[in-house]
């Protein structure tokens, strides 16, 4: 029966709201770099080594979180309750980052910047991220079901991602411009994201029992020990790792730089806003009508490959964009790129909950929070990379804050962030899904094995 539950509209839904701390985060990413040069006054080169050593307590912290909700027990679940512990702190910990002492030397900038923003990711966000995770492995068993929960998922997390970041300069402007207007703006931000995660709770249900917990027994917990070996004795959690690591690189790569290349290589900041609502729209329709008929006519595979082939033609065309100071070309490689997004991204993310099916197939155990986490936890050192890598290159390049017109050698390494470097990501990724993606020559068999041996415990 849980191989074939079939969701309502309303817990898809939720699952979908639930993503709006990723949006935030992805927002955060996107600016909060150019806040910190820009209005505070702290070191590119500092900021970048900031959020790496950030993402390492983060990567720490989600390994905490997938052993917390694995043992966690409660009428509403494993993963569910945490949506509602950590709404409010959640949209509370995202006002505080913009906070920052305005008169303060920047030693204690920087300390507090680490603190606050360590608060978001590496606690509110990690737990919240895990559990909502986990959900999808967690409330239905059928593929087309997790790839529709997963298609709600990315066009609410893109849409507020993509709203956020064309909306972000002009209300900060239209608020005053300072400091005072990025605090109140990314407070809007954390009380829509508390909603969110209160939507998510509300409206969801947790329905996949473990074959060990249909028997009636009494559930033995996984210990940290053991749910590592089970991760990395797994081979389609380790695909599935290395396959959302490289895509959220991409994406996280992309999103970090833009707002340099837009105002620097472009020569038009506002870009940002233009550009991300040109994008919003063949992203939200490709999700909607794209990602579920390619998935049911091709399979995950074949999906994937479609996305990837597009976005990496997307990427060069924007690249030559950049050289050439094209807005026309910008456009189409942001249309391209923007139309076959989910043809990726949706099959991609439900890759970990088909490992952890497989992982049950081979083993009778189950480990959605350790598994999540393990892939959060490389997912963020992954983003932190990212953005460290902007603030890297952009010292090792001679950026110099506040300059209106950059170097050419800083503007071949912004170019270089936004477009090579996601293309030959993309072209890596494609060469992995070919040599070692086989699940879905067994897919049929895991799910009809995991039912019988319910059938059975029941008896």
């Amino acid at each position: 029966m849980e191989m074939h539950k079939k969701l309502k509209f309303t817990e898809k839904l939720s699952y979908g709201i639930a993503d709006l701390p990723e949006a935030a985060n992805s927002i955060i990413a996107a600016f909060l770099t150019m806040f910190y040069t820009d209005n505070i006054g702290l070191a590119a080169a500092a900021v970048g080594t900031m959020f790496f050593i950030s993402k390492l307590f983060d990567g720490i912290s989600d390994i905490l979180a997938g052993i917390l909700i694995d043992k966690t027990r409660t009428k509403w679940g494993k993963a569910r309750p945490w949506l509602l512990w950590l709404s409010v702190p959640t949209g509370l910990s995202i006002a505080l980052i913009f906070f920052i002492p305005q008169d303060g030397s920047k030693t204690m900038q920087m300390i507090y910047a680490f603190v606050t923003y360590n608060l978001f990711t590496s606690i509110m966000f990690t737990i919240t991220g895990i559990a909502r995770s986990s959900l999808l492995a967690l409330m239905t068993q059928d593929f087309r079901e997790r790839g529709s929960m997963a298609s709600f998922g990315m066009f609410f997390g893109l849409a507020g991602t993509i709203l956020g970041c064309s909306l972000t300069f002009p209300l900060i402007f239209k608020l005053g411009g300072d400091i005072r207007a990025w605090r109140i703006l990314f407070g809007i931000y954390g009380v829509i994201v508390t909603a969110g995660l209160l939507a998510g709770f509300f409206m969801s249900k947790e329905y996949v029992t473990s074959v060990e917990a249909t028997s009636g027994e009494e559930v033995q917990k996984i210990s940290f020990k053991e749910g590592v070996k089970l991760f990395f004795t797994n081979k389609y959690l380790i695909l599935a790792l290395v396959a959302t690591v490289l895509v959220n690189f991409v994406t996280q790569i992309n999103s970090c730089s833009q707002t340099y290349f837009y105002k620097y290589t472009m020569g038009n900041e506002m870009l940002t806003t233009t550009l991300n609502l040109v994008s919003i729209i063949p992203i939200l329709i490709g999700i909607v009508l794209f990602v579920g008929p390619c998935m049911a006519k091709f399979g995950k595979k074949k999906c994937m490959y479609i996305g990837i082939i597009g976005q990496l033609i997307g990427s060069l065309i924007r690249g030559f964009a950049g050289m050439t100071q094209s807005v026309p070309l910008l456009i189409a490689g942001t249309v391209i790129s923007g139309a076959v997004t989910g043809l990726l991204a949706v099959p991609v993310s439900t890759l970990f909950a088909d490992g952890i099916d497989y992982g049950e197939y081979k083993t009778n155990r189950r480990i959605e929070g350790m598994g999540s986490a393990i892939t959060s936890f490389s997912q963020k050192i992954s983003s932190g990379l990212a953005q460290a890598s902007i603030g890297w290159i952009l010292g090792l390049t001679g950026y110099i804050s506040g300059q209106a017109v950059q170097s050419g050698i800083t503007n071949m390494g912004i170019i270089s962030m936004y477009a090579w470097m996601p293309a030959a990501l993309l072209l890596a990724i494609f060469i992995i899904l070919k040599f070692c993606y086989k699940y879905e020559d067994i897919a049929d068999e895991v799910i009809n094995t995991l039912e019988n041996r319910k059938k059975q415990a029941r008896n």
